[in-house]
């Protein structure tokens, strides 16, 4: 019981903490969980059980009174979750250290673009690209969906804003959407190869909805200049923690 809500504390702090910055709760979570003497398949499983269910939360405070690209994200859940397959499948084989690195300087670069400019999801804007090449791009954020995912919310949300003019807060309601359908193809492909482990996923899946939930109603109601502070606050110590692989 004490481990249990042990595991309730540390999803709840860090998915309140990552809703309301798009900062990712994982990178949190995950190491703690395999702190905990979880293997880490079995933790990302976890994670990835209570993301489809807390993100649902988030999307709706988002987007609520916000008008929804329904065509996109219909084109890009399907995409993803061909990249979330082959995510799944390979995380045994692929270098952890190494595929943080490249994330952690991607996320780096990108909170230098909206640090620089600062217009960049500050309002919605005309689209500067179509839906297809937005769509397409689904296909390497669902397979880092399906391996790991810490970052995710900022890489995908940063498309959103430049490639189809969305404010901040409407880029993360439809990432989160996403994030929904990619993380339970993800959760049942980890559940088919065994690595799901209730007793793991039920606390943190509990813990992730109370803080999901309140997290995103606190930004939604703050507005765009609140979750751009803290998103680019959130980004930079991302960055830094994958890139120095800590």
């Amino acid at each position: 019981m004490l481990r249990a809500a042990l595991i309730f504390v540390i999803a709840f702090v860090a998915t309140l903490l990552g809703s309301m910055s798009g900062g990712s709760s994982s990178i949190l979570m995950t190491p703690s969980w395999v702190a905990l003497g979880f293997p880490l398949p079995v933790a990302v499983a976890a994670d990835k059980a209570a993301g489809a269910v807390w993100t649902l939360l988030g999307s709706r405070n988002y987007l609520r009174g916000r008008p929804i690209d329904r065509p996109l994200l219909g084109a890009m859940v399907a995409v993803g979750i061909v990249g979330a397959f082959f995510g799944t499948r390979v995380m045994g084989s692929v270098r952890p250290d190494l595929l943080k690195r490249v994330v952690g300087g991607l996320i780096l670069l990108m909170v230098g673009v909206v640090t620089l400019r600062p217009h960049i999801g500050a309002a919605a804007a005309p689209p500067r690209l179509g839906r297809g090449v937005v769509a397409a791009a689904a296909l390497p954020l669902g397979f880092y969906e399906g391996l790991l995912g810490s970052g995710n919310s900022i890489l995908a949300s940063l498309l959103f804003s430049v490639g189809r003019g969305f404010d901040l807060l409407a880029s993360l309601g439809h990432y989160y959407i996403l994030a929904a359908a990619w993380c339970a193809f993800a959760a049942a492909a980890y559940w088919s190869q065994g690595h799901m482990d209730l007793t793991l996923a039920a606390p943190v899946t509990l813990g992730a909805l109370g803080g999901g939930y309140l997290g995103s109603r606190i930004a939604s109601a703050r507005g765009v200049g609140f979750v751009r502070g803290i998103f680019v606050v959130a980004g930079v110590i991302l960055a830094l923690k994958l890139l120095l692989g800590r």
